[in-house]
Formats: structure tokens, sequence, C-alpha cells
């Protein structure tokens, strides 16, 4: 497969004011590699429910080592939090200031604590490349009906889609059930469904990181499928 994204440039059209990442610092020293529920279970107690659950939850990104982010099935692994590492939360403006307040609490995820650090504000992309790390959907769907499930999602949003690509599988763990997921490159987006896409995210669990889409400028990440 041929494919080249080096190109790619930003559009005139600007990034939208409403909708924007929150990113902010931390510290600690190591952390769960299946993290997300206990991470969305510590925030929803320190952001008031009427705009946690507005909120997406990008999942915090660790140093590659071993299985990655593969989140194999029986791992309970951790790695250790890297001094680059962020949490960073997609908010809107009538959330911004709840999620802002955040900063300088303690969170208890497991066995572990972080402590989130300051903030900044990172606008959403114009490119026309996104990735998401996980996409749930049912484990039963093979890689051609998830993506036929994914066009008809993006059909209904008024997104025309050309390219994507299945990427690893994954699994999250919560207390109720275990959420399987695929990651998934979406490419040759216009400017508007780019930024649409990142503003609506498609599929649930928004809280534990599915469907949040970011800009991406590459295959590698998603054209390694888990065996």
């Amino acid at each position: 497969m041929f494919w080249n994204e080096e190109n790619e440039q930003q559009s005139p059209l600007e990034a939208p004011e409403d909708v924007f990442d929150i990113v902010f610092k931390l510290s600690g020293k190591c952390l769960d590699i299946d993290h997300a529920y206990d991470l969305s279970q510590a925030l929803s107690q320190i952001i008031p429910e009427v705009f946690y659950l507005q909120l997406g939850v990008h999942q915090i990104r660790m140093a590659e080592s071993g299985n990655g982010w593969n989140r194999p099935i029986n791992s309970g692994s951790v790695m250790q939090l890297s001094r680059r590492a962020k949490l960073v939360i997609r908010a809107d403006l009538d959330s911004r200031d709840a999620v802002i307040k955040i900063s300088g609490k303690t969170l208890k995820l497991g066995a572990q604590q972080i402590k989130i650090g300051e903030s900044s504000i990172r606008k959403l992309s114009t490119l026309g490349t996104l990735f998401s790390h996980a996409i749930s959907c049912d484990e039963s769907l093979n890689e051609e009906h998830f993506l036929a499930q994914v066009a008809r999602q993006l059909e209904s949003m008024n997104i025309s889609v050309s390219k994507m690509i299945c990427g690893k599988t994954g699994l999250i763990r919560t207390d109720a059930e275990n959420i399987f997921t695929r990651s998934l490159m979406i490419a040759d987006l216009k400017p508007d469904e780019s930024v649409r896409l990142q503003k609506q995210g498609i599929g649930e669990g928004r809280n534990l990181g599915c469907g949040i889409f970011v800009p991406h400028k590459g295959i590698d990440a998603v054209y390694n499928v888990q065996e």
C-alpha cells in the first residue's frame, strides 16, 4: 500500500474556539497500562457531573515498551510514567472552568497515584488525517464489517470517507464489563469534516478514551495489527 501524507498542509479554515483539548502536566512514578476506567472514575469525583458527562478523556500516553498500546487481555502490567506524559481532556466552553480547576489535585488510580499540574489549551486541528486509539465495538465484527459500520456512522454525520485503516485491538476493563476496541485512522477528510469528527467523535465511551480523534501524519501506528 502507498500512503504519503508528508505534504498535508493545514487548511485556511481556523480551528474552532468552542471545543478544544485541555492539556495538563502530570507527575507520578507508574501507571497501569489499563488505566482508563480508574482515570474516568477518579475524574468523575472531582468534576461536577453536569460537565463531566460531556467530556472526552484521552488515555494517558506512556513510553512504548513490550506490549505497548495493545493492552493484552491477560495483562495487569504497570509502566513507568514518562516526564512528558500529559492528561488531555476534550472540553467545551461551558465545561472549561470546571476542568481547569482540577489542577493541583492528586488522583488515585488503582494502586498508583498521579498529581495533576498546570494546564494549557490546545486547539483542534484541521488536518485531513485523524487517528483514534480506541473505538468501542462488537468483538464479533471482523475488520471489514467494523469499517462498514464506521462508514455508516460517518455518513450520518455528513462526512464522506474514502480512506480508513483499522489497527490494533484492545480491551478496556470496567466494573461492569470488558469493552473491546479497535484503533482507526481516517484520511482525506475535508477540513470542516475533520473538525466535525474531532468535536463529535464516534461510538460510546468518550469518558474512557473511546471514539476521540487526534491529528496524525503517519500510517505506522495503525498498520501494525495485533496478532
